[in-house]
Order: structure tokens, then sequence, then C-alpha cells
């Protein structure tokens, strides 16, 4: 999936750091895969194709994140005291939110399923190759910060044995 469009590689501490952002990629689709499109062996209708899905997806995003902020003003609490009733009256609201946040996650899995369709097998080994290759290297890059934010005597990497 991470060929859909992860800009970079996963962050260090995404695992622990347990933020409630979506996973759906904001934006733009397949930027990863268009980058390396001679190396992916891309042809110019995969291109095409795969630049209509990335609009397309866009553009339903933007609407489903519009309607999402409408919403978070709407059960926005503003002035005096917020009461058992105040808070009871928001549930819709706060149902019909947590709708569209899956709505969201669930558009961005059925367009990388689509995007995938456009491509072979052998494409998508070489994008996963690429991307983990990039991953790696910017990990390995950051390993002596990574093993330093979790503490001074811990290490990522292979395990010492004596």
């Amino acid at each position: 999936m991470c060929g859909v469009n992860h800009k970079s590689f996963a962050r260090p501490g995404y695992l622990i750091d347990v933020s409630a952002d979506s996973i759906a990629a904001k934006g733009a689709l397949f930027t990863r895969l268009l980058a390396h499109h001679g190396e992916v062996g891309l042809t110019g209708e995969q291109i095409a194709g795969l630049l209509d899905l990335s609009c397309e997806y866009h553009g339903r995003q933007v609407e489903i994140r519009i309607e999402m902020a409408r919403l978070a003003e709407e059960i926005e609490h503003k002035r005096g005291r917020l009461e058992a009733r105040a808070i009871a009256e928001r549930k819709p609201l706060l149902d019909r939110r947590a709708e569209l946040f899956r709505e969201d996650e669930d558009l961005f899995f059925a367009f990388a399923a689509r995007g995938h369709e456009l491509l072979s097998d052998d494409q998508l080994d070489r994008i996963d190759r690429i991307y983990h290759a990039e991953k790696d290297a910017g990990l390995a890059a950051l390993a002596g910060s990574l093993c330093n934010a979790v503490s001074p005597t811990f290490y990522f990497g292979p395990a010492v044995t004596s």
C-alpha cells in the first residue's frame, strides 16, 4: 500500500504515538509510483490512469473533509457550561463525523485497489522494492537518533549475543 502515497517512510514512532489521524493519503495518490515511472516501467496509459484516479480521489476526499469540518464547527461548544443535554444533542453529529472518517479511509483503500488494477504484479513488486529501499535508507540514517529517542541504552539492530 505504501506505493499508493506515503510520501516518505513511516514516522519512526508511529507504532507508539497513537495519533488519531486518518491513514488516508491527503490530496494526491500514487506520487512515489509516478515519480519512479521509468524504474517501474509504467506506460503512458497507466500514468494517465493513475493521474485520473488521483484527481477523482482528491475531489471526493475534499467533499468528505469539508463536511467533516462543517460538522466539527457545529459540534463545537462555544459558550457556557457543557452539560449532559448539550452532549446528547451532539451525539448524532459525532456519529456522522465518525462515519465520514471511515468513508475517508474506505475511499483511500478503494482507490488504491483501483490503481493496483492498472499495474502488473511485476510493477507492484518493483515499487515495493523501491519503497522499502527508501524506507530502509531513511531509517538507517536515523538509527542513532531513534535509539537515543527510545533510550540511550537501547539499540535497533541485529541482536548482540555473547
